[in-house]
């Protein structure tokens, strides 16, 4: 039988289900000095805190409205209920079975019961319909999303619902630079050739706080975890702790920190492939990607943006090494496609010659080539070299 602090464990461990945190993916974890906040500034609960090198979130807190994930570039965060294949999933099947635009509801207007659960996918909030997942659902079924939410201005959780209003925005303008005529649509009122025609078509759809609890943990859950926790107690066996700091931040042989491929950067990016070419001259403001612009005139080839850069889109041009000298960086290169607009690049310049826009040239961001930022020739003893003692 479980003690009391068995319990605590055990409850601890399910708390975390409904999100995945992937430290080596968080830019403040990369860099203390990164600015990036958007996972707490988005998190209308107070359960995200960033401090130092950590990423903390109060379980006791956490809504699991699914904002946080939305809202970090790097895909640190990750929901777990739905995940994002089960929420494609659930659009497509919407799709189909209305023959037309896909309709999706908030777990508020779920409980309801007023919508057709065989043809409408369920979010417990808005907040948790990312970029990626808007203009997917548009693309992939050739149809608009129409988006149900349960009056988010009377909601206790209503700050979470700006998250959506920033990915729907942005979804919008992406579909229409692409010359997509399908649109995310939002509305208070469930369609009506999406709604319960009787009490049985509506039955599934449960209470706010019953969806949240649902996502937390199940009994089968429970169960096992109490059995793991006691059997690992009783046999002195401990789960592997996290790595240390030291571990997560490791760089290569060329003062660069593991990069990483956010899947939903990615996965957009293939949407807009398919899609075609973008309207020409069409330009996007967003959160999705960077354009890197780099003074050159201050820029000392010290590396500082390439090492930080989560996803390799600033990259060191290495000259030729003579013998055991270490080989001279003879500039950075930047692809703006592989760029999530973290901004560590920007805060990581020691000259402040990095500046990062979000007013995006639509038909540089399938441009896979690279552009050539020289700077001016670093002293001997690279500050790169200084910093990480290599």
């Amino acid at each position: 039988m479980p003690s009391v602090l068995d319990m605590i464990e055990i409850m601890e461990r399910l708390e975390s289900k409904a999100l995945h945190v992937d430290p080596a993916h968080c830019v403040k974890i990369r860099n203390r000095n990164a600015s990036c906040s958007r996972c707490a500034d988005a998190c209308p609960s107070g359960a995200i805190a960033l401090h130092d090198n950590a990423l903390d979130i109060d379980g006791e807190k956490c809504m699991a409205c699914g904002a946080c994930a939305s809202a970090c570039p790097t895909n640190a965060i990750s929901f777990m209920k739905p995940t994002d294949e089960e929420l494609d999933r659930a659009l497509d099947d919407s799709a189909q079975a209305l023959e037309g635009d896909a309709v999706v509801v908030c777990a508020r207007v779920a409980s309801h019961r007023a919508a057709d659960v065989s043809a409408t996918a369920t979010v417990p909030c808005v907040s948790r319909l990312d970029t990626q997942t808007l203009v997917g659902a548009c693309s992939r079924n050739d149809a608009s999303l129409v988006v149900v939410d349960g009056g988010c201005k009377t909601c206790k959780y209503r700050h979470a619902s700006h998250q959506f209003d920033i990915s729907q925005k942005e979804a919008n303008e992406l579909l229409s630079a692409w010359g997509s005529s399908f649109r995310v649509e939002r509305t208070q009122h469930v369609p009506p050739r999406a709604a319960a025609r009787d009490a049985a078509q509506g039955v599934g759809g449960v209470s706010r706080r019953g969806f949240f609890t649902e996502m937390k943990a199940s009994a089968k859950d429970l169960a096992v975890e109490a059995v793991n926790v006691t059997v690992e107690n009783e046999l002195g066996i401990r789960r592997k702790g996290p790595e240390s700091l030291r571990d997560i931040l490791k760089v290569d042989d060329d003062d660069n920190m593991p990069r990483i491929a956010p899947a939903r950067h990615d996965v957009l990016m293939e949407y807009l492939f398919e899609m075609g070419e973008p309207k020409k001259s069409s330009f996007v403001t967003t959160r999705l990607w960077g354009k890197v612009e780099i003074d050159e005139s201050l820029c000392t080839r010290c590396g500082m943006c390439s090492t930080f850069c989560p996803t390799g889109a600033l990259s060191k041009v290495f000259g030729e090494g003579n013998g055991k000298k270490r080989r001279p960086i003879e500039g950075i290169e930047f692809r703006l496609a592989d760029c999530v607009q973290c901004r560590l690049c920007e805060d990581s310049c020691m000259q402040k010659a990095l500046h990062v826009s979000d007013e995006i040239p639509c038909d540089l961001i399938l441009d896979l080539e690279p552009r050539l930022f020289k700077g001016k020739a670093q002293k001997a003893g690279s500050v790169t070299r200084n910093i990480f003692g290599n």
